[in-house]
C-alpha cells in the first residue's frame, strides 16, 4: 500500500514540475512575481473570481435549470390532477352536490317534465319512488332513466316493462332510489 502511496506521489510531484516548465506557465510566473504586493492580492482576487464564476456556471446553473424544468412539469401535472379530480364524479356516474341534496320526487318529476315523459303516478316508497308510466315512447323512456342515473346518480331498484297497443310504446312500472 504505501508503495502504491509513493509511486503515486512521485508520479503527482513530476507532473507538477512539468506543468511549471510549460512556457506560458513560466512567463505567467515572472511576471506575477515582478508585481507589487499589493497587485499580487489584487490577481489572487481576481482569479478566485473567476474559479467561482466558473464554477457556478459549469456546476450550479445547469442543476438550477434542470430544478426549474422539473417545477414547471411538477406545476402541468398538479394542474392535470386537479382537472381529473374535479371531473371524476363524471367517469364515475356520480353527480355533483347540487342535484345529490335535492328529493327525489322533485328530480324525477322535474326530468320527466324536460325529457317529456308524462309520469301516469308516482308516490314515495320509503327513501325511494315508486313511478308508473303508460304509453310511453320507449327509447325516450330508457333515455330518461339512465339521464336519472348519470347526472342525478338515481338508481333503478326494480323495473318492470310491457308491451304497449302500438309499436314503439310502453307501460312501464318501476322502483327508483337515491
Amino acid at each position: 500500500m504505501n508503495t502504491l502511496k509513493q509511486k503515486l506521489s512521485s508520479s503527482w510531484n513530476e507532473s507538477l514540475l512539468k506543468l511549471k516548465q510549460l512556457p506560458p506557465i513560466v512567463s505567467f510566473n515572472l511576471w506575477y512575481d515582478s508585481q507589487n504586493v499589493r497587485d499580487q492580492k489584487i490577481i489572487k482576487g481576481i482569479s478566485a473570481f473567476i474559479v467561482l464564476c466558473l464554477i457556478i456556471v459549469l456546476f450550479v446553473q445547469p442543476f438550477l435549470a434542470k430544478q426549474e424544468l422539473y417545477q414547471s412539469k411538477l406545476a402541468k401535472s398538479i394542474a392535470t390532477y386537479e382537472t381529473l379530480a374535479n371531473n371524476a364524479h363524471k367517469f364515475q356516474g356520480q353527480t355533483s352536490n347540487q342535484s345529490s341534496s335535492a328529493p327525489i320526487l322533485a328530480i324525477v318529476t322535474k326530468q320527466a317534465k324536460r325529457s317529456n315523459i308524462n309520469l301516469k303516478r308516482f308516490e314515495p316508497d320509503g327513501d325511494g319512488l315508486r313511478i308508473w308510466l303508460e304509453g310511453a315512447v320507449f327509447d325516450d323512456a330508457m333515455r330518461w332513466l339512465e339521464d336519472l342515473n348519470q347526472k342525478h346518480n338515481i338508481q333503478i331498484k326494480q323495473i318492470n316493462v310491457e308491451r304497449g297497443d302500438k309499436p314503439g310504446l310502453v307501460d312501464l312500472r318501476g322502483s327508483l332510489y337515491k
